[in-house]
């Protein structure tokens, strides 16, 4: 039953900041994509679910059986990038919204009737042929209306840890916070440095300020 909560809540909070694929780009490949009909028909469902989350924007809402999930500020098709010894991390996106959610969804919310969610995309990446440990999915975030909290590492995807050499990861870091979503206009999250394998580090601790 929890699987089952955590795959509702990333299609409710984790694919709000991804972009739609381009109708040229489906056009060009719609031979080939008839060859592999099979393959996406099993895929069918869950597809349709994330268009449906993709297309909400600011103001819109989202209303299913986790709860009610209103967009406050959303920017997307971000590209800052910050690099951290040879680790390079993307923000793709941030979102703020406000949840109100539904019967046993409120347990994993410390059964609030009512909390705000920051969403931020990330795409991280070791450009180096070393293992590197860095932790982007477990950095603190900041407000301008003075809060300070810790990522969700439930509810987030894993975007941090060792990488093996040259390899990426990429999804969505989530906050949740008790301010309204609507006071929230700057803020600044806090990654600990990249280390190599004997803790010695590659980097400085990262503070980046974002605004919506």
């Amino acid at each position: 039953m929890k699987k089952v909560y955590l795959l509702m809540l990333s299609l409710v909070l984790g694919f709000v900041l991804v972009a739609c694929g381009e109708e040229s780009s489906d056009n060009e490949n719609t031979a080939e994509s008839k060859e592999n009909n099979s393959s996406e028909e099993q895929n069918n469902d869950e597809s349709k679910d994330k268009e449906n989350t993709v297309s909400v924007e600011e103001g819109e809402t989202i209303d299913n059986e986790v709860g009610k999930f209103t967009i406050a500020n959303k920017k997307k098709d971000m590209n800052e990038v910050i690099e951290n010894g040879p680790m390079k991390l993307t923000i793709t996106g941030i979102q703020s919204a406000t949840l109100e959610p539904n019967g046993d969804y409120k347990a994993m919310f410390d059964n609030k009737d009512k909390l705000t969610v920051v969403t931020v995309g990330m795409k991280t990446e070791n450009t180096s042929e070393e293992t590197v440990s860095f932790y982007p999915d477990q950095a603190t975030l900041t407000t301008n209306a003075g809060d300070q909290v810790d990522a969700d590492l439930m509810l987030s995807d894993d975007v941090g840890g060792d990488f093996y050499g040259q390899t990426k990861k990429e999804g969505e870091v989530i906050f949740q916070l008790d301010t309204p979503a609507a006071d929230i206009s700057d803020i600044k999250l806090i990654i600990n440095g990249a280390h190599d394998e004997n803790i010695d580090s590659l980097g400085e601790d990262i503070q980046l300020p974002l605004s919506f």
